[in-house]
């Protein structure tokens, strides 16, 4: 399913989605500066990975984690620790740059040139951005020919 929306479209559709499957686990995956946490502190009983995973960080993983430039090998360490110590549960969608064990994902793609807007607007690194949407991708795509989840493809406009 492809959906293009404003934020109170993409809170709707995501609200549809969280009702048809709240005995589901769903993540909703999206990379930085897409609008995850916005959209996450709009929808009351969701999850924010960041907030999950934090307080459980030594400094020293905190540290590499927070390195810059992003790479891949952050990504790996990163989506393991994640998997190791943050799951989806039933009725509570998590917010994610990482897909996490569930029935269904939510992709919240954005464009480039938005994308770049948002990272200038806070300050990010567009190629860190970008580069972990390209690993989300990635993994959305090689889920999809799995087809053993169910999908949905949100497009961010704004």
């Amino acid at each position: 399913m492809a959906v293009i929306t404003s934020v109170q479209e993409t809170i709707n559709a995501l609200n549809a989605i969280f009702e048809k499957h709240k005995n589901d686990r769903v993540c909703v995956l999206g990379t930085t500066c897409c609008g995850k946490s916005t959209l996450q502190k709009q929808i009351p009983g969701t999850v924010d990975m960041d907030e999950a995973l934090w307080p459980q960080l030594t400094k020293d993983e905190e540290a590499y984690i927070c390195k810059k430039p992003w790479t891949r090998e952050i990504g790996s360490f990163t989506s393991k620790l994640v998997k190791e110590r943050v799951s989806v549960k039933a009725g509570q969608p998590i917010f994610s740059l990482i897909l996490l064990d569930c029935e269904v994902i939510v992709y919240l793609d954005i464009s480039d040139g938005l994308l770049a807007e948002h990272c200038k607007k806070r300050g990010s690194s567009f190629q860190d951005a970008k580069n972990v949407k390209d690993a989300i991708e990635y993994g959305w795509n090689s889920q999809r020919k799995n087809n053993d989840k169910v999908f949905y493809y949100l497009n961010v406009t704004e």
